[in-house]
């Protein structure tokens, strides 16, 4: 008769599948339980940091990217922001010069003494800008306190480029006696127009794992070149809403060269993202004609002046809602405009209009 078999070996395997196995198997569950909650974190912020950089940064060792020079002769171009005086409505006045470039020259992470005007295309009949180029200037102030920002929780390598600077959400950028920046204030349903889109390009970048500027705007048919100043990669996506404007999503790796996108059709607030850290946005307004601005850190913007006519501009916080102003632009005279956002009750919006 055959011997019966032998069944501790076999007892001996499953013990030591168990034993591999319930290891791993809690540690595999662990890992899930701590995803769930880091998403749940990360889905509920929504935005990065209430912080005043330059919109255009000036170059640091090892910045990925060059300072964009527009050709002179070209129309198009920004007029840089080169003084200011005060109006008698006491509205610091931006003067602008032809042919220079828009960029700012004060160190990374210190706001700018004046305000920062974006200034976008001319129109070709204009053959260059005059050295009083801004028709509609003014200020946009919040009314009311905003809750406080919500930190952000960053990975290890983020929060070695930001070191002990924490990183925060920025709903609300309030500055000096209220300034409200991140506006965007645009002259809405103006005449369709030909205009030649910015020589140069509308400058984004990627520094501590934020972007900088959060809000700007960008003429139809212009290039937003977005940098990588960090030793992390990134990826750039923006995701556009408006049927025409193309959904892209392309890596960025440290010390790459900047990237370019180009929108066809307008578009309020065109969100960029970053899905390696899913805490990165920013949005980019994209318009038909070259008459729009966004606020700076003390709420001060400075429109191109348009041809004499009645029109409406619109003045758009994401977060404080808009205001409509009516305007009436007359050969010769400037608008000076104070708009006041009401944190609590949008029907409270104000806004006065005076000619100088």
């Amino acid at each position: 008769m055959n011997e019966p078999l032998d069944s501790r070996p076999l007892q001996t395997v499953n013990r030591l599948r168990l034993v591999v196995f319930i290891p791993v198997f809690v540690a595999a569950v662990g890992i899930l339980i701590l995803a769930v909650k880091l998403s749940g974190r990360f889905n509920a912020i929504e935005e990065p940091p209430a912080r005043d950089y330059p919109p255009n940064p000036a170059p640091r060792a090892g910045a990925t990217g060059r300072p964009i020079t527009p050709d002179a002769t070209r129309p198009g171009n920004r007029p840089q922001v080169t003084a200011a005086k005060t109006g008698s409505s006491g509205v610091m006045i931006p003067k602008a010069s032809v042919g220079a470039s828009a960029t700012a020259t004060t160190e990374p992470g210190r706001p700018l003494p004046t305000a920062v005007v974006q200034l976008p295309a001319t129109p070709l009949s204009a053959g260059g800008l005059a050295a009083n180029a801004f028709g509609i200037v003014g200020r946009v102030v919040l009314r009311g306190t905003p809750p406080p920002e919500k930190e952000i929780p960053v990975e290890p390598n983020c929060g070695k480029l930001r070191g002990d600077k924490g990183l925060f959400t920025r709903f609300y950028v309030v500055g000096t006696n209220g300034g409200l920046a991140d506006v965007f204030v645009v002259l809405k349903d103006f005449p369709a127009s030909r205009f030649e889109p910015a020589a140069n390009a509308v400058e984004i970048r990627q520094r501590g794992c934020e972007y900088l500027p959060y809000v700007s705007a960008a003429h139809v048919g212009q290039s937003i070149r977005v940098f990588n100043d960090d030793s992390a990669m990134h990826n750039v996506h923006p995701t556009p809403t408006v049927d025409g404007n193309k959904e892209i999503n392309r890596a960025q790796l440290p010390n790459a060269a900047p990237l370019d996108f180009v929108f066809t059709k307008p578009e309020l607030f065109l969100r960029f993202k970053c899905d390696v850290h899913p805490w990165m946005f920013a949005y980019v307004s994209v318009v038909e004609h070259p008459f729009f601005a966004v606020s700076a850190a003390d709420g001060r913007f400075a429109l191109l002046e348009p041809p004499a006519g009645s029109y409406t501009l619109q003045v758009f916080h994401r977060k404080a809602g808009e205001k409509l102003v009516p305007v009436t632009v007359r050969p010769g005279k400037r608008l000076v405009v104070s708009v006041t956002l009401d944190l609590a009750d949008p029907d409270k919006h104000e806004a006065t209009v005076t000619e100088e």
